[in-house]
């Protein structure tokens, strides 16, 4: 009988639907700035990760796999890529799991798109590339245990708020809608004034009954509100520094009327870390400067739970803050052989070493205070991080965040933040211009 939306099995117990939930894959992402070497192995990181992710759905035992749109990047999908794709859905489908794709932005289902062009297997997938939602049913071993409707994008520039367009979730059984949409609020959401024209809503357009919205577009992994059902669960593969973390897949236990159970599965082959706060300042050796970095590494991965096996890294290592070897540190060719010994030494796949603040260690209290021109910079610079009058008397005429529509408290903000690292700067600049 059905209670609550849940179906139950001629034994009297509530029937569990666990869905797999993917978005923006990207699969062939170009990679243009990378070199050869490197883009290829990032776009074979793709396809291992779309294959790692339909292991996950076979050793879950899942019901389905949902793909939020963005499967591929606009028509970049190669012959080889595509076979990989389908066979791996054929792995799925063969053993009669549901697969539902919904197209995105980068992957829109217009017939003049690639979408409509791929041999998808004939059965137990289904492609939505349509903006008008439809219904489909999730079976095990033939019997319908719950329903997914979804939407697709049929262009590149889907400006409607397809969302809105759901209609009220259909029973028996859990419910999942299945759309790539920008839902106001989230982070990482688009600003409507900055153009927003791909699928934009508003969490009340999710309020429909919905016992799990699967969502995709924004790559960052969240959940929209506490007391909503509805997830972004990032994209499967990082693809640039600002993609940081863990990526991969969300496994969701729908058994309604008890809230969704939701949790991550990493799945990503490379990782893009940015490493940053490195204590530098009794580093008088280049091998200093790496027992840093490798215990910064070191700690990023303790603290980074499980990991796929064979996981590969590309860091970008920002270097800063007072450091005896500023002056060596600052050569782009010195920078650059730091980054072939980090590589080496922490196995990484590639390494990016920036300099966005080194300064040679200098004693600022031996100078504040005295009665020279650097003395009295200091005493400006500390006086003014406590006095916001004073600060915003120093402040320039023009801003870089612009002075239009800005409130006091976030111009106070933004110049408290010009400040940092200021006084150290001026002690540099002007103890060099002395020693000219």
């Amino acid at each position: 009988m059905v209670h609550s939306f849940a179906l139950r099995s001629h034994g009297g117990s509530v029937v569990r639907v666990r869905v797999i939930h993917a978005a923006d894959i990207h699969l062939d992402t170009p990679f243009r700035r990378q070199d050869a070497d490197l883009r290829q192995r990032l776009q074979q990181a793709g396809r291992e990760a779309f294959t790692a992710l339909v292991d996950l759905t076979l050793e879950e035992r899942a019901d389905a796999l949902l793909i939020a749109g963005d499967l591929f990047d606009n028509e970049w999908l190669t012959i080889a890529t595509e076979r990989v794709l389908t066979r791996e859905l054929r792995r799925l489908t063969d053993r009669g799991v549901t697969v539902v794709y919904a197209t995105g932005n980068h992957d829109p289902g217009r017939i003049n798109y690639r979408a409509s062009h791929i041999d998808w297997p004939s059965t137990n997938f289904h492609l939505h590339s349509s903006r008008t939602p439809r219904k489909v049913p999730i079976n095990r071993g033939g019997e319908r245990i719950g329903w997914v409707v979804a939407a697709g994008h049929q262009t590149t520039h889907e400006s409607t708020n397809l969302a809105s367009t759901f209609p009220p979730a259909p029973g028996p059984g859990p419910a999942v809608a299945l759309l790539h949409a920008d839902v106001g609020g989230a982070q990482g959401a688009a600003d409507d004034e900055a153009g927003n024209v791909y699928a934009p809503a508003a969490l009340a357009d999710l309020d429909t009954g919905y016992d799990y919205w699967a969502l995709g577009h924004i790559h960052k992994r969240q959940r929209l509100r506490e007391d909503s059902p509805a997830w972004y669960p990032g994209n499967l593969q990082g693809r640039d520094f600002g993609e940081t973390g863990s990526k991969g897949a969300l496994v969701v236990e729908l058994s309604p009327p008890e809230p969704p159970q939701v949790r991550f599965h990493p799945l990503a082959r490379v990782r893009w870390e940015q490493l940053t706060d490195l204590d530098l300042s009794a580093a008088h050796a280049i091998g200093d400067v790496q027992a840093a970095v490798r215990a910064t590494f070191e700690g990023l991965q303790e603290a980074g739970g499980i990991m796929p096996s064979g996981q590969d890294w590309i860091l970008r290592v920002e270097l800063s803050g007072p450091c005896p070897l500023a002056a060596v540190l600052r050569s782009g060719e010195e920078r650059s052989g730091l980054a072939e010994y980090l590589c080496e030494s922490l196995g990484a796949l590639d390494v990016d070493v920036r300099d966005v603040g080194l300064s040679p260690p200098i004693d600022l209290s031996r100078h504040a205070g005295q009665r020279h021109v650097l003395g009295e910079a200091l005493d400006l610079i500390q006086k003014a991080g406590h006095d916001d009058r004073l600060l915003s008397r120093l402040a320039p005429s023009e801003l870089a965040l612009g002075d239009d529509h800005v409130e006091q408290d976030e111009r106070l903000t933004y110049l408290r933040g010009l400040l940092s690292g200021l006084d150290a700067a001026a002690a540099e600049r002007l103890l060099r211009n002395d020693s000219a």
